[in-house]
């Protein structure tokens, strides 16, 4: 299915969103990806195809993804989607996944490293928007103060009281001792970790050893970022 670009927006001094209307009207749920393919010459070796986390929230209908980037070692599919113009399309072959919030009644501990917040904020915006006071801990990492969906993040909490963030700026870093300090009872409440691949391992490891069940822990990656 054709997604059209209709435009593009810089949410950090690195990050960039890019709003797609479908051909066709999607239903989805709050934390779902989109895998889909860019043509593009010159092609490098990690090819046309990828997987993003819809960063829009369902009640939207628009089609949004957040994305670091291009840079000078960066993909040349991203350098040609940071040269997509409004007007122009990309395909999407498959809208799916499982890294959802299907009981609004339960606690969560959210934990985003960079660009691993979009689902977050997928989820966190439909609630917003439906009147539903999840009962949400955002543990939010970045490397700098260049934090994406701050101000909206910030609304959101502004219009929740069960919703706690807690920004955390490198050097800081999302371990053991914060986690315990931020989230004194761990039993309760079902994790989820996004972000980078190394990230997310590692402090699924983490929650592991510190007792949280495998039921109560969902993780959703993004390969190719770091988070060194």
């Amino acid at each position: 299915m054709k997604l059209t670009l209709i435009r593009k927006t810089k949410e950090a001094s690195n990050i960039e969103s890019f709003v797609f209307n479908p051909a066709e009207p999607q239903v989805w749920k709050a934390g779902q990806f989109i895998h889909c393919v860019l043509e593009h010459e010159p092609m490098d070796s990690r090819g046309e195809e990828r997987w993003f986390t819809i960063a829009s929230a369902p009640f939207e209908k628009e089609l949004m993804i957040t994305t670091r980037i291009a840079s000078e070692k960066g993909s040349s599919f991203k350098a040609a989607l940071s040269a997509l113009q409004v007007g122009e399309t990309i395909e999407m072959i498959e809208l799916d996944g499982d890294f959802i919030v299907e009981d609004s009644a339960l606690s969560y501990v959210f934990i985003a490293g960079g660009i691993g917040i979009t689902p977050f904020h997928s989820i966190l915006k439909e609630a917003d928007h439906a009147g539903v006071k999840l009962n949400v801990t955002l543990l939010y990492g970045n490397r700098d103060e260049g934090i994406a969906y701050k101000e909206e993040l910030d609304g959101f909490a502004k219009n929740n009281p069960n919703l706690v963030i807690h920004h955390v700026i490198a050097p800081q870093r999302i371990d053991q001792s914060l986690i315990e300090k931020l989230v004194p009872n761990l039993q309760t409440p079902i994790f989820y970790v996004s972000g980078p691949e190394p990230m997310v391992e590692s402090l699924g490891d983490v929650l592991k050893e510190m007792g949280v069940s495998a039921s109560h822990l969902k993780q959703d990656y993004f390969p190719g970022y770091t988070w060194e």
